[in-house]
């Protein structure tokens, strides 16, 4: 089976050491290296492919975040950080996750587990990750300071508000600080679909579809890209929800 490259970035030993003895527990991952500052990090990266970064946040000189922005083919990335706030700006440059110190084995194993399914999807030559089941029912999201639980069974659609994203739910709305582009990566896709560039909506919430939109159960009416729908349509059909 193919093994995936890996680097830690991190100017904390100890931080280092602990996510790379949780990285020996998951098989195919190889780790190339383990630098300290950003500047380390961006030697390692110039030098060979790279499928996973570790990242610290809060490094001398120059921060995780602004070695993101600078990268122009970025690797897979998950942030390591003690701060969560700060995390959530991670969502802006489509990070895959983000994990809070000190680093729990059970977090880190369900992050990778995402990126090893990303790297797969593209090994196979899909943009798209198929999933037939999810473990989860459930995510929680960061909104007006607090940590609120949104189940996938209440979500009738996503909205996209520039920086934000507002999900529609069946008794509520909530606000959360993140791309609907890294949310997508988030959801199981079995159950969700992005329709058109601002809106992702629940498949089982389709009602009908008319023309180029769709009259979820709310009877609200989402558009949908004339480029996605036949897209959809195939998704809906194998769904057996038509």
């Amino acid at each position: 089976m193919k093994s995936y490259t890996c680097i830690i970035v991190d100017d904390e030993t100890l931080a280092q050491d602990l996510v790379e003895t949780h990285l020996q527990k998951i098989p195919n991952l190889e780790i190339v290296a383990k630098c300290h500052t950003a500047m380390e990090a961006m030697a390692v990266l110039n030098e060979r492919t790279i499928d996973l970064m570790f990242l610290d946040i809060e490094m001398p000189d120059l921060t995780g975040i602004e070695l993101l922005k600078a990268l122009d083919k970025p690797p897979y990335t998950i942030f390591t950080t003690a701060y969560s706030e700060h995390a959530l700006e991670g969502y802006e440059l489509n990070v895959v996750d983000y994990l809070l110190k000190p680093v729990r084995f059970d977090r880190l194993f369900k992050a990778v587990s995402k990126v090893l399914a990303l790297l797969k999807a593209k090994d196979s030559g899909t943009d798209r990750v198929q999933t037939n089941e999810t473990k989860d029912d459930y995510i929680f999201v960061k909104s007006e300071y607090k940590a609120v639980k949104v189940p996938f069974e209440d979500i009738l659609y996503i909205e996209s508000m520039q920086k934000y994203v507002k999900f529609h739910l069946t008794n509520k709305t909530v606000i959360s600080l993140m791309s609907i582009s890294a949310l997508k990566e988030i959801l199981p896709q079995n159950r969700f679909f992005r329709c058109q560039k601002s809106f992702i909506i629940h498949l089982d919430k389709i009602e009908s579809i008319e023309g180029n939109q769709l009259v979820l159960s709310s009877k609200v009416k989402i558009p949908v890209s004339k480029n996605l729908k036949s897209e959809l349509l195939t998704l809906v059909d194998k769904n057996g929800l038509i």
